[in-house]
């Protein structure tokens, strides 16, 4: 006999207990689920960092895969819990942009707020709606529960999108993500530009001349350019850390311009 089981995604920038009770609540509400932990080490509130770890990945995942994402620096406040529909998959999480780079590439059908508590758990805290929200709602779905009983149906979502100006010769991102080994990701992919030979890199005020290469083995000393599996663009030192180099980090500018 086959048996086909729903695959849950967890998305967070918690460890450790926290990540295993929502395991947990999940399992105890929808046993079948296949709990896979995505990432679990998204920078403390880096929402553009998980949304760009969410957005790399989701697509890697059989469809009908529910995406359940939690960094939540609005975790008790005014913001809404928000459920996504889109084409192959559902992304369920806080209404702060987490979700949307990723929804909008698949192609969003419908938004939901998660006003529907007969779903949570029977005592919501203010600091941890992965267990009691998310987790709740993402089993219930995995179970076969309809998407239109978790909610109302929004109109009205916080968007997020990754910056990014490309103004003649000027191109000009962010940095979005920061791997262990201190390359750091721009909000700049292959699709918007070629980035050929030697660049011209200023990040925090410090100008940098960077070699375009194609893997992370070539180049000499200093800063390279290079295209990253996830198609965007990546400052990268050889057998060293960018983010050591430079002394950036998430969310600073980086502006790039032809070496003339």
């Amino acid at each position: 006999m086959v048996v086909c089981l729903t695959v849950i995604t967890l998305t967070t920038d918690f460890r450790g207990h926290h990540v295993g009770i929502m395991r947990g609540v999940i399992n105890r509400i929808s046993p079948a689920a296949e709990v896979v932990e995505l990432s679990t080490e998204i920078k403390p509130f880096a929402v553009k960092s998980g949304a760009f770890v969410l957005y790399s990945s989701f697509r890697y995942y059989p469809p009908g895969t529910i995406h359940l994402a939690v960094v939540d620096p609005g975790v008790g406040s005014q913001r809404k819990a928000i459920a996504v529909k889109t084409r192959n998959y559902t992304f369920v999480g806080p209404d702060n942009g987490l979700l949307i780079p990723a929804a909008r590439e698949d192609g969003i059908v419908q938004v939901r707020e998660l006003t529907n508590k007969s779903l949570f758990l029977d005592s919501v805290s203010r600091t941890f709606h992965g267990r009691d929200v998310f987790a709740p709602v993402a089993a219930f779905l995995s179970k076969g529960g309809a998407f239109e009983e978790v909610g109302d149906r929004s109109e009205c979502f916080v968007d997020l999108s990754f910056f990014r100006s490309l103004e003649g010769g000027l191109m000009v991102s962010e940095i979005l993500f920061e791997d262990k080994f201190g390359n750091l990701t721009i909000s700049l992919t292959e699709r918007d530009t070629k980035l050929e030979d030697e660049m011209r890199v200023s990040i925090k005020g410090r100008y940098y001349r960077a070699k375009r290469v194609n893997t992370y083995a070539e180049g000499d000393k200093g800063v390279m350019l290079l295209v990253g599996s996830e198609g965007f663009y990546e400052i990268a030192v050889k057998n060293g850390s960018a983010s050591q180099l430079t002394g950036a980090g998430l969310g600073d500018r980086v502006t790039i311009t032809a070496v003339g």
